[in-house]
């Protein structure tokens, strides 16, 4: 059986509702593996992905982009920073915090913190002194770059979608400035076949709000019904379409 193996944050995975991969494995009628994290960045994501052993003969890899300010900061075992980190950590199982590890196990001792981009416990002094607009932006699609690299060399079947537009993909206003109108060359070297987008460059949240579909009112996040209408309306088309 072909497996569909996906990635991104807690708009691909969460604990209490289906999001768009478990849709979209129905509708393929593909084998699950759900390897995104609450809270996860792309340099978590790159990390997480080429540590998994993926068979390119039975397998179809699908990334959700998470917005460009999120600083995935991880922690080792010698750290003095372990409970501050733990503490600002994202609850993977509802539960409680928890540091995760780039084989996806989890740990109160070291791994990664994943936060997204929310200025929260000492976070808040790296966005201060630290934090760049223009170098998130840069920094996410040299990440983009490298696994559209390493997946064609791998021969493996791959896509990315985005939660967010394609031409914004920063989260929080607070992380948001004057625009520096940087050109970055590289970018002309991706692929750009391999995005499946609503309407060219629009992300999940934004195709949510123009189909006028439910938001959870709690988080703001989009009900399981949207999820669901994001892969019927925009996935399953290009799929099925002789996408690769």
């Amino acid at each position: 059986m072909n497996n569909l193996i996906t990635f991104g944050c807690s708009l691909t995975i969460d604990f209490y509702q289906k999001t768009w991969p478990h849709y979209l494995a129905k509708k393929l009628s593909y084998n699950l593996i759900n390897l995104a994290q609450r809270g996860a960045g792309l340099d978590y994501i790159v990390k997480r992905l080429v540590q998994e052993k993926i068979n390119p003969e039975n397998s179809l890899v699908a990334i959700m982009l998470p917005s460009a300010d999120r600083f995935d900061w991880f922690i080792d075992l010698e750290s003095p920073l372990q409970k501050e980190a733990v503490s600002i950590a994202s609850w993977q199982d509802g539960k409680e915090p928890y540091l995760i590890l780039p084989s996806g196990e989890k740990s109160l001792k070291n791994g990664y913190c994943l936060s997204g981009g929310q200025h929260r416990g000492i976070k808040k002094t790296w966005f201060k002194y630290f934090y760049s607009e223009a170098k998130a932006e840069l920094d996410l699609w040299n990440h983009v770059l490298f696994l559209q690299l390493y997946l064609s060399s791998c021969k493996i079947k791959y896509f990315f979608t985005s939660a967010y537009d394609l031409d914004q993909l920063i989260e929080q206003k607070i992380n948001k400035g004057k625009s520096q109108n940087l050109s970055f060359s590289f970018i002309s070297k991706l692929d750009k076949t391999k995005f499946i987008m609503y309407k060219e460059s629009t992300g999940f949240l934004n195709f949510c709000k123009h189909k006028q579909l439910n938001f959870d009112t709690a988080d703001q996040y989009p009900d399981t019904t949207a999820h669901l209408q994001f892969v019927e309306d925009v996935l399953m088309p290009r799929l099925s379409d002789n996408f690769f």
